[in-house]
C-alpha cells in the first residue's frame, strides 16, 4: 500500500500538512531547515508522490498548461518546449503540446478546446500580429505568455530576443565580408518574427551604404521547404545575390539544400547565415552561421511567468527580450570552426 501523509508526518514528528507543503514545493512555507531535510529525506527513502488530483480539487486547478506551437517538426519548438517541461514540472505540472501548421483557424480550435478543458495556463508560440485569439485569452482571463512571437506589443506577456538586433548582426556580418548583394529569405509579413527580421536586414544594409533591392528579398515562410523554393528564386536571378540572410535556420537548412543542387559552394559562391542556432547548425558542412538565441530559457522562463500569473491571479505584461549573439561558422567564412555552446546570452527585461 502507498504510504500517506499522516504516516509519513508520525515519522518525520511533523504535521501531516507540513509534508504535503514540502512534497508540492509550498514557496510559502516556513520551517527549520532541519526539520525541510529530514521530511525531503522521509519523501525521497519512501518514494512519495504528491496526489495530483487531489491538490488541483483543493486548489481549483488541474495542473495542466499547455504549449500551442506552429510545427511540432521544426526542432526550435522541441527545445522550447523542453524548457516549459523543465520549468513547470517541479511545480507539479503537466504539459500538453498543441500544433498549428501556421493556420489561425487551427489555433483558436485549440485554444477554445483547452479552455473547456479547464488548463490553467497557456504558452502560445503561434500568435500572429493583431491576433484576436490573444485578445480572446485576455478577455477569458486565461494566463498566458506569448513566446518568440508577439501579438499586441503592449499588453500580453512576452519571452523572445530582440529581432531586429539579431538580424542587423547577421547581415552586417555579411556585408563585412565584402558582400554587396544580400538577398533575404523573409518571414511572413503577419508574424513579428518575419516583419522584425526583415527591417533588421534592411537597416543593416543602409548602414553599410548598400541600396535594399527589392528583388533580393523573397518570402520564405519557416520551413525547409519554403526556404528551397525562395532560395532557388534568389538564385535563378540573371544577378544572383552572393550571400542569404534566412529567417530561421530551417530555412537556411533549405537554402544549403537548392544552393549544392544549382552547383554552387557554401560559402565560396554563396554565404548563407540563419537564425536561432538549433542544434543541427552546428553539424551542418559546413557548419551554419548563425543567430544564438537561447531556446530553452525561453521556455523555462515563460513557464516561470506563467505560473506566478497562476499564483497571483494578477495579469502580467512583463516582457523578458534576450541578446542574440552571432555565431560565426563554416557557412560565410571559410574554415570557421563551430564554436563550443555559448552561454545564455545576456537578459533584460521590461516591466
Amino acid at each position: 500500500m502507498p504510504v500517506t501523509l499522516k504516516e509519513l508526518g508520525a515519522r518525520a514528528r511533523v504535521h501531516p500538512s507540513t509534508v504535503s507543503r514540502v512534497a508540492n514545493n509550498d514557496p510559502s512555507l516556513r520551517i527549520a531547515p532541519l526539520t525541510r531535510q529530514r521530511i525531503e529525506a522521509l519523501l525521497r527513502e519512501t518514494e512519495y508522490r504528491p496526489n495530483g488530483v487531489a491538490r488541483g480539487l483543493k486548489l481549483r486547478q488541474t495542473l495542466v498548461l499547455a504549449v500551442v506551437i506552429p510545427d511540432i517538426t521544426n526542432p526550435f519548438f522541441a527545445a522550447l518546449f523542453r524548457g516549459v517541461e523543465d520549468g513547470a514540472s517541479p511545480h507539479g505540472y503537466n504539459v500538453l503540446l498543441c500544433n498549428t501548421d501556421g493556420s489561425p483557424q487551427r489555433q483558436r480550435s485549440h485554444l477554445q478546446s483547452l479552455h473547456a478543458r479547464r488548463v490553467d495556463g497557456v504558452i502560445l508560440a503561434s500568435s500572429f500580429l493583431k491576433d484576436p485569439t490573444v485578445r480572446w485569452l485576455r478577455h477569458q482571463r486565461i494566463p498566458y505568455v506569448l513566446v518568440n512571437r508577439f501579438s499586441d506589443e503592449d499588453h500580453d506577456p512576452f519571452v523572445g530576443s530582440d529581432d531586429l538586433l539579431g538580424a542587423r548582426l547577421a547581415t552586417a556580418h555579411l556585408a563585412e565580408l565584402g558582400h554587396r548583394r544580400i538577398g533575404h529569405l523573409a518571414g511572413k509579413p503577419t508574424v513579428s518574427t518575419g516583419v522584425l527580421r526583415r527591417r533588421g536586414y534592411l537597416a543593416a544594409l543602409t548602414e553599410h551604404g548598400l541600396a535594399p533591392d527589392p528583388r533580393l528579398v523573397v518570402e520564405s515562410g519557416y520551413t525547409e521547404e519554403g526556404g528551397a523554393r525562395a532560395a532557388a528564386r534568389l538564385m535563378a536571378l540573371d544577378e544572383r545575390p552572393t550571400a542569404i540572410f534566412a529567417v530561421t535556420d530551417m530555412t537556411a537548412v533549405g537554402a544549403f539544400g537548392a544552393a549544392r543542387r544549382m552547383g554552387l559552394r557554401v560559402p565560396e559562391d554563396m554565404a548563407i547565415v540563419g537564425y536561432n542556432d538549433i542544434p543541427l547548425a552546428s553539424r551542418m558542412m559546413p557548419a551554419l552561421t548563425t543567430v544564438h538565441v537561447p531556446i530553452h530559457d525561453f521556455g523555462s522562463v515563460a513557464a516561470r511567468l506563467l505560473l506566478d500569473q497562476i499564483e497571483t491571479g494578477e495579469p502580467s505584461r512583463r516582457r523578458v527580450i534576450f541578446n542574440p549573439e552571432l555565431i560565426v561558422r563554416g557557412s560565410t567564412v571559410v574554415g570557421a570552426g563551430s564554436p563550443a555552446d555559448p552561454q545564455a546570452a545576456p537578459v533584460f527585461a521590461t516591466e
